[in-house]
């Protein structure tokens, strides 16, 4: 069999929120199909700074994080794509003028104003290793390195003021309609699947991944065998080849073991 490369979400896909933690079942498979001479990435709207060592212990091969941005293969950066330095100081400039709080991200770390309770208090319900929170920092050096921007808006006045500040980004709303994750237009999930694919030369067709979410959608369009959690949103559903158990059920444990390990 050649060599396999899976890429796989965090939230609602491998992290269970119910159950506050990746279970063992799906820790161990993930090992097995490594053992087996296959590659397991993580992809993640997250940067480098937002994986919890809950994930990181789990030993990946790589990580396609901050929505593509930033591309990671045993420990080292294969591409790291970063804001136009000029839209971000625009930016943060307007969302400082109405005290919207906002978080910039780095392939290393995230920075973040301490003030900002906001957000402080959002991440503290989203296994985040706060470690890798820096409060201490210059921000002009720091906007030269951002590959992705998060924010928080109190209420719909904020909201619509900050998505107006957008026109220079993509932006994804969460479902809370407080908190926002800005990134550039020309990067996303499937772009940095299709960086892997190309640096470590495999083909698309030895390709999978496994999601639930909005943000999964293009790297569902781009792998050779998509697999939707049967948690996920019906876009993703759609788009899958499989639809595999949710991930309460250890869904990533089953799938693994029938096509790789069993």
């Amino acid at each position: 069999m050649s060599r396999k490369v899976i890429f796989f979400d965090i939230d609602g896909t491998l992290f269970c929120p119910e159950f506050g933690c990746i279970t063992d079942e799906v820790k161990q498979a993930i090992k097995d199909v490594q053992d087996k001479g296959h590659l397991c990435f993580v992809a993640s709207g997250r940067p480098y700074g937002f994986i919890a060592e809950n994930v990181k212990e789990i030993g990946f091969d790589g990580y396609v994080l901050a929505n593509g941005a930033n591309v990671k293969y045993h420990n080292q950066d294969l591409t790291a794509r970063y804001l136009n330095s000029q839209n971000v100081q625009e930016l943060i400039s307007k969302l400082k003028n109405r005290n919207i709080e906002y978080i910039l991200q780095t392939p290393t770390l995230c920075y973040l104003d301490k003030s900002n309770q906001c957000l402080l208090d959002f991440y503290s319900h989203c296994n985040i290793d706060f470690h890798n929170l820096c409060h201490d920092y210059n921000e002009d050096e720091v906007i030269q390195r951002t590959v992705k921007i998060e924010s928080w808006t109190k209420n719909q006045e904020e909201l619509d003021y900050a998505i107006s500040c957008f026109q220079s980004f993509l932006y994804e709303l969460h479902p809370d309609h407080h908190s926002l994750e800005i990134y550039s237009k020309e990067v996303s999930k499937a772009t940095g699947i299709l960086d892997v694919l190309h640096e470590l030369n495999i083909d698309v067709n030895d390709s999978y991944c496994f999601g639930d979410g909005p943000n999964d959608i293009e790297m569902f369009e781009t792998v050779g065998h998509p697999i939707a959690m049967a948690n996920a949103i019906d876009e993703i559903k759609q788009r899958a080849e499989i639809i595999c158990p949710s991930v309460q059920e250890n869904g990533v444990a089953v799938q693994l073991k029938k096509m790789f390990i069993i």
